[in-house]
């Protein structure tokens, strides 16, 4: 779930890099920081981000430390020119090559923060670098993402077309990808609904473009797909600025006018229109089914049933033991973190919470999700329910898989895949696993593909 494991997906803004690791052993010098002219008193953000990313290109590591203001949380992370180069600027260079220019600069906003995306380009492709400032213009983060601009080029396998379509609530319109298989219509479809985070329709992280190889497959298997960009991507600072959103908000409604679109879609067979939700998306699946009683059935991939607070602190525990050590520093983020999760707990109706202290979330999220059972309310749906996981994954493991299937398992309507090999994205890999394999290019297993086709198609047919 990106926007709250955004540390592990390289995606959280409100984070610092790395996620606060350092190599074992590991020590804040003792060595006073070399001497460097101040940065300009009337120096905007913009031009601190780009000349942060600049310095580090030059590899001045040692000035990006002494010169830059940063919180004191970030402080905790980049303790010396050192861990600037070994934490942010070496993974770059290993996952995206030799870096070349910087070619531009744009600017958004999360909750309180100012976000300045450094556009760059590397020897392997285009990448935005983002700096994240606090209200008082200090770095609170620095993290990595895909130049969207970098969408992939490859053209649909031959018979296969691709259509753009708008929809949405007025004010919060959206733009998707309508993918129709070969031959004529009208076809069953599966709607993709993203986890939580800024997501595009692709649902891309790194190289990895999950929903495109799912509408890819599934077109080859004579089934639509339709896939959208996700609100808070689409309309970011306008979502940012609110201050007491839900899950309807941020997932939910599109989801449901997603479905109204494709029903009334000549190419698209109303009674044979499915809703996967992948991560996020598939837990919060029992609530869109309450509001598309007539769709044909659901899909819930690599889906959480633990709270979402309590979620955190286990995924942030296991990042933290990865290298068989744990310092000072992640301990102190651990303890933020249960901190967190406690206030969590703790919310009434009248809280009055910041959201900085709820993991940057509202409190009415939080409050909206308080007794949200998605395994429990998952049993009044009717329709064909499929559950996929893969083994391999660490943010929704197989604690989270059995919790389903020990309380789905009486309905006769529910089907149960695990997959060895595969993690959160479903894509294979071997090895414990990590958040640097989401850096290594992959696709969604062709088991996950064949199995959610013969689903959707076997459950068209009793349907007929």
């Amino acid at each position: 779930m990106k926007k709250l494991l955004a540390c592990i997906m390289a995606l959280l803004l409100l984070l610092p890099a790395g996620c606060g690791r350092k190599a074992p052993g590991e020590t804040a010098s003792s060595e006073p920081a070399p001497s460097f002219p101040p940065l300009p008193a009337d120096m905007t953000i913009e031009d601190m981000a780009v000349s942060l990313v600049s310095d580090m290109a030059a590899g001045e590591f040692d000035k990006v430390f002494s010169i830059y203001p940063y919180t004191a949380e970030m402080k905790k992370v980049i303790t010396g020119g050192e861990s600037v180069k070994e934490q942010i600027w070496d993974p770059l260079v290993r996952t995206h090559g030799k870096f070349s220019e910087i070619t531009g600069t744009s600017e958004s906003q999360y909750q309180d923060y100012d976000i300045i995306s450094v556009k760059t380009s590397f020897e392997k492709g285009k990448l935005y670098i983002n700096v994240v400032f606090d209200k008082e213009n200090r770095i609170a983060g620095i993290n990595f993402a895909p130049d969207p601009e970098n969408a992939t080029s490859d053209a649909p396998p031959e018979g296969i077309t691709e259509t753009e379509l708008t929809f949405g609530k007025s004010g919060w319109e959206l733009t998707g990808t309508l993918t129709l298989p070969a031959g004529k219509g009208p076809f069953p479809a599966v709607i993709l609904v993203h986890g939580s985070g800024p997501n595009d329709r692709d649902e891309t992280v790194g190289p990895n473009k999950p929903f495109r190889d799912i509408a890819m497959g599934l077109a080859q298997k004579g089934i639509a797909t339709f896939r959208y960009d996700k609100r808070t991507l689409a309309h970011q600072k306008e979502f940012a600025s609110l201050t007491d959103y839900t899950v309807y908000d941020e997932t939910i409604e599109d989801a449901v006018l997603a479905y109204e679109l494709l029903r009334d879609d000549e190419s698209i067979d109303p009674g044979r229109i499915y809703i996967l939700g992948h991560s996020l998306g598939g837990m919060l699946i029992p609530r869109i089914a309450k509001l598309t009683a007539d769709a044909a059935g659901y899909i819930i991939m690599s889906a959480p049933v633990t709270p979402l607070e309590d979620l955190m602190v286990k995924q942030l525990e296991y990042l933290n033991e990865l290298d068989g050590t744990v310092s000072d520093i992640e301990r102190r983020t651990l303890r933020s973190y249960e901190t967190m999760r406690d206030n969590v707990k703790a919310l009434t109706d009248d809280s009055d919470t910041p959201s900085e202290q709820l993991f940057g979330i509202p409190a009415s999220y939080w409050l909206d999700l308080k007794d949200y059972r998605p395994e429990q309310e998952a049993k009044s749906i009717h329709k064909p329910v499929l559950i996929l996981q893969g083994e391999r994954d660490y943010q929704v493991t197989m604690d989270e898989f059995r919790t389903w299937k020990d309380a789905l398992s009486e309905n006769d309507n529910v089907t149960f895949k695990s997959y060895d090999g595969l993690n959160h994205l479903m894509i294979y890999g071997t090895g414990k696993p990590g958040p640097q394999e989401y850096n290594s290019p992959g696709k969604v297993d062709e088991r996950v593909i064949e199995d959610m086709a013969s689903w959707v198609l076997e459950s068209s047919e009793l349907k007929d």
